[in-house]
């Protein structure tokens, strides 16, 4: 018996039996005694010492997006019953599903079309409910999709892929080992979407039925540069889905079937059904791989950092796996087509991930906190002010050509970091951050945003819509473009912060968000104020300003 075993949490949810544990946390089957039923309950894990505010911060971001999640309604998205503050954490209780896992059930072989069409019809329903209430899961793998009693499909970790799921390294210093399944737009440093969460789908109905995951390879690096630039092989065994599939893992978004045509395939496939023809041109056929058996998803990848042990994810119920280790896809990139700009962005970021220490990657991490992201990150060596900066009345003018903008800031205000992770300039997705430990101010374009404009603020105040915390959202405009300015005051541990934005969309579709974060209290928070204000009357955007 654990030290956790039989402790009472929330007053309410008695512990029972951990039934999996990762790097992200620690499940629990538990025991709801008020109404005495068994749930499951999430107990978080959060990198850092609790008693930063860096930490803190971060903890009240699970607490929200938990809430959050709580309001998909769908028969495939797993209820979410109760989040309950405990340690300073968001203990997550769930409804308990008993079954195996959909990678338990791959580790044994393949599955036939219309059985992987089943569960992607429910999978895509529980996704199309969440992105209607402005929900991306952005943890979409076999190891969350849960196969329960009487043929029910269950789509898991809602509400904490945003917040944990995007974390760069674990507290032991390892990358989870979901990377095969991350789009590629969210490695060039964009937002996650919709789209992103149909891409994940994709790359599932791929190891589903053809029993071994497309971009996986033996390291780090190669795995990104298979997601941004190679174009998997067609798969043979997917019979009517392979079209579906293929259009699913289209590298640009736009030319992915949305939620309601993947559905229309997937329930036609799994009923036997005429199959209805996407509109999307597919891709030229590929060679195909040898196919080899399928390898486990849930293990942790090393990245080359200290401290390397981390549990594996474990499932209640899960069978043994086999003695005989299955062997991953092979590395064959005389196969498939190169893109050269995407090839060069991957080795930029598989450097950054190689590093002991190191950042991530460069994914957006929409609606996070710039002053957690700097401490944990920590101004990076190439963080430096732009070259033609000069200093006019107090203000230092920052000529930010790569992101078509020129923000300012007060003579002397420090560049804390730079985010160049859209390297690729057809499609740069980047961000600067200036300021100290208190009072920062950030400026991040956006090159894939919701719209309209509404949609877009609803995603970035999403995060704050909980009790301890309020925003004021106001239409304006700015030099004659589309924005909206949103004023949010949040509480964590009885500490009050404020954050400033100011959402901009331009005529040629060029998208910026100017924020600044602050604490509530009479100095810093006057500080923070004057800060936003300033930069946004002498901020410029958009080639048609700035060119």
């Amino acid at each position: 018996m654990t030290t956790e075993e039989g402790r009472l949490i929330g007053g309410r949810y008695r512990l029972a039996e951990r039934i999996g544990s990762g790097g992200m946390g620690t499940v629990w089957r538990a025991v709801d005694q008020l109404v005495e039923r068994e749930v499951a309950v999430k107990q978080p894990r959060l990198p850092g010492d609790p008693r930063d505010g860096a930490h803190q911060r971060a903890a009240n971001r699970l607490y929200r997006e938990a809430r959050a999640a709580a309001r998909v309604d769908h028969p495939a998205a797993v209820a979410i019953h109760d989040v309950v503050v405990e340690d300073g954490l968001p203990w997550i209780v769930m409804e308990l599903i008993r079954g195996e896992s959909l990678e338990d059930v791959l580790r044994r072989g393949p599955l036939k079309p219309a059985d992987t069409a089943r569960i992607g019809f429910a999978v895509v329903g529980a996704l199309h409910a969440a992105h209607s209430v402005g929900i991306v899961h952005r943890d979409v793998k076999p190891a969350n999709v849960l196969l329960g009693s009487h043929g029910r499909v269950v789509l898991t970790d809602f509400g904490i892929a945003h917040i944990q799921g995007e974390e760069s390294l674990t507290a032991s210093g390892e990358f989870v080992g979901s990377l095969e399944f991350i789009a590629p737009e969210r490695m060039a440093g964009q937002g996650a979407g919709p789209a992103s969460d149909l891409w994940s789908l994709g790359v599932l109905l791929y190891a589903a039925v053809e029993g071994w995951s497309p971009f996986r390879r033996t390291a780090v690096e190669s795995t990104l540069a298979a997601i941004l630039s190679d174009e998997p092989p067609e798969p043979r065994q997917a019979g009517d889905l392979a079209p579906l599939i293929t259009q699913l893992l289209a590298k640009d978004p736009g030319q992915r079937p949305d939620a309601a045509k993947s559905a229309a395939v997937l329930e036609a496939v799994a009923e036997g059904w005429t199959v209805p023809v996407l509109t999307n041109p597919p891709r030229r056929p590929q060679p195909p791989y040898a196919s080899p058996q399928f390898a486990g998803y849930s293990e942790t990848v090393q990245a080359g950092l200290p401290h390397p042990d981390m549990a594996r994810t474990e499932t209640a119920g899960a069978p043994p796996a086999g003695s005989v280790p299955s062997p991953t896809a092979p590395d064959h990139h005389s196969l498939r087509r190169r893109r050269p700009s995407f090839r060069l962005l991957a080795a930029s970021v598989a450097g950054a991930v190689l590093l002991s220490g190191g950042i991530w990657l460069g994914i957006s991490f929409r609606g996070g906190d710039p002053r957690a992201e700097a401490q944990n990150r920590g101004a990076t060596p190439s963080a430096s002010a732009s070259p033609s900066a000069r200093t006019v009345n107090g203000w230092t003018i920052h000529p930010e050509k790569d992101m078509d903008a020129i923000v300012s800031v007060p003579a002397g205000t420090p560049l804390t970091d730079r985010d160049d992770s859209g390297a690729d300039r057809r499609n740069p997705s980047r961000s600067v951050i200036y300021g100290d430990k208190t009072v920062e101010l950030r400026l991040t374009r956006e090159d894939a945003v919701p719209t309209p404009m509404d949609s877009w603020a609803e995603e970035v105040t999403l995060s704050y819509a909980d009790d301890f915390a309020k925003t004021l959202s106001e239409p304006t405009t700015f030099h004659g473009y589309e924005a909206r300015f949103l004023d949010t005051e949040y509480e964590v541990k009885e500490e009050k912060y404020r954050v400033m934005q100011l959402l901009i969309a331009t005529d040629a579709k060029e998208y910026y968000e100017l924020r600044v974060d602050m604490p509530k209290g009479a100095k810093d928070e006057k500080r923070g104020a004057s800060l936003f204000e300033g930069a946004r009357d002498r901020l410029k955007v958009g080639k048609s300003m700035v060119g």
